[in-house]
């Protein structure tokens, strides 16, 4: 492994996460998991950042670090460019999302230092490896009012244009969870409905990221 790379790992805390990875890490030009068809949908789109976005949040994979109450979970994925097939190292993945109760900690917005360490829970960044891949730990999200089941993600890599987004549970598709969430996000691509397993309790899932160029 390049220092540079065993480096940025050591740092994020990923080095376990990334042994453990689901079979969908192997890089394949189809769909890894299905529907995840990377170049059939294009550059990732855009979704709304919501109100509760907080900046300047530290390098961290382990996300609940208030050990919150929930179903553990694993998100993992890698960061590709425009094409579908070339990985992006080194790109910044920000991921955040409301605990089991739908609440989000904390439940307001700006920069980090406005906040005690305590208010703050189940948001962290990480940056990808050298084949573009990163993983997060943490426990599945409930709903936040009539929203569907997701995941806040915010990614940027020089080069690139930053993308902020957000990826669904594909068990909610076609539900009146989503009919009633669609004010929100309202044409999500197939890229962004994640199919998670479950794993000895663990939801394992995958959400692959196509930026567009800058």
């Amino acid at each position: 492994m390049k220092p540079l790379r065993r480096h940025l790992l050591h740092e994020a805390g990923a080095l376990g996460l990334l042994a453990a990875l689901p079979p969908a890490w192997s890089q394949s030009a189809g769909c890894s998991p299905a529907p995840q068809c990377r170049r059939e949908c294009g550059p990732t789109a855009r979704a709304t950042e919501g109100p509760f976005y907080v900046s300047n949040v530290a390098a961290g994979v382990d996300i609940n670090v208030a050990r919150a109450p929930g179903q553990p979970m694993r998100i993992a994925g890698t960061v590709y460019a425009e094409d579908g097939v070339t990985p992006v190292p080194r790109a910044r993945v920000e991921i955040w999302h409301c605990d089991a109760q739908g609440d989000y900690h904390p439940s307001g917005n700006g920069d980090i230092a406005r906040y005690r360490r305590g208010e703050i829970n189940l948001r962290g960044t990480a940056t990808t490896d050298d084949a573009g891949r990163f993983a997060f730990t943490s426990i599945v999200p409930g709903h936040y009012g009539n929203r569907r089941r997701h995941l806040h993600w915010k990614v940027e890599a020089p080069g690139h244009r930053p993308l902020t987004t957000q990826s669904y549970w594909l068990d909610e598709r076609g539900t009146a969870r989503e009919r009633a969430d669609l004010f929100a996000d309202p044409r999500v691509e197939a890229c962004r409905w994640v199919a998670f397993r479950d794993e000895q309790g663990t939801a394992v899932g995958v959400f692959d990221v196509v930026l567009a160029k800058a």
